[in-house]
């Protein structure tokens, strides 16, 4: 069976994967062959960064915050996901290595302090920005965890964690339920799941790396927009019969109620 190269990324002096060894396989054995990390191109990373920042430094502008929270949002959103994906491959995070990283936050953020007046009149642009960021790290999440030797389903939980760990962040830190938790919401990891899946079948169909990241992103940017549009959402969990009014009768005692 023909083997495709990785998809996109840089193991220094190796092409991924060798020979002798399949896409399945502990991050153990990929070290025994390979001594350098992983390294996802800046291409692909660094518009991840700059997205993320500036959905998360516009809903911090939208809050009410000041300077150091309009600044210290747009980092937490732009770097989280990159730093929880990195952590989950026992790696030390880019954004720690790399000033790159945290300049493009900080730039992506200063953009949306001295411009907040203007853009924070387009809603719209809070749900664009973060379709694209959801996207752009679910990419890189399942790009590097490939990379590593894992299989495809790590991959994909990776690549989730990675999409969806800066909004995340991002929601708690301005004590909003994550929108991912909450019932109700349109449609936004499933999206993310929508779109790594698209990212495999790109890759497994064509074998060209750039192709399955432009399938990937596309699809789950596409996706969100949709289910914003169209209002769809995921239904929740079955109701017990009975169940509704017995939590009525339950609750109707509390001290307090």
């Amino acid at each position: 069976m023909e083997k495709h190269r990785f998809p996109i990324g840089r193991i220094t002096g190796e092409i991924w994967p060798p020979p002798a060894t399949s896409l399945s396989g502990s991050v153990a054995s990929v070290a025994a062959v390979i001594p350098d990390p992983v390294s996802v191109p800046l291409w692909l990373d660094l518009p991840a960064v700059v997205v993320s920042a500036l959905g998360g430094a516009l809903v911090a502008s939208r809050a009410g915050f000041d300077l150091s929270g309009v600044f210290g949002l747009g980092l937490l959103t732009g770097l989280g996901g990159g730093i929880l994906r990195d952590l989950l491959l026992n790696q030390v995070p880019v954004a720690l290595e790399k000033p790159e990283y945290i300049i493009a936050a900080v730039l992506a953020s200063a953009l949306i302090a001295v411009s907040a007046r203007v853009v924070d009149r387009f809603i719209a642009l809070v749900i664009l920005l973060d379709a694209a960021a959801l996207g752009l790290y679910g990419v890189t999440g399942i790009n590097k965890t490939l990379a590593f030797g894992f299989d495809a389903w790590s991959a994909v939980l990776v690549g989730m964690v990675a999409a969806l760990g800066g909004g995340a962040l991002r929601d708690v830190a301005t004590a909003r339920p994550p929108e991912i938790f909450r019932k109700g919401g349109q449609l936004y990891a499933t999206a993310v799941l929508i779109g790594l899946l698209a990212y495999l079948i790109a890759w497994w169909s064509s074998g060209d790396e750039v192709i399955a990241a432009i399938a990937g992103v596309a699809v789950t940017f596409i996706v969100r927009v949709m289910a914003w549009r169209l209002n769809l959402v995921l239904p929740g969990p079955l109701q017990i019969p009975g169940s509704e009014d017995e939590t009525d009768r339950t609750t109707a005692g509390r001290p307090g109620d």
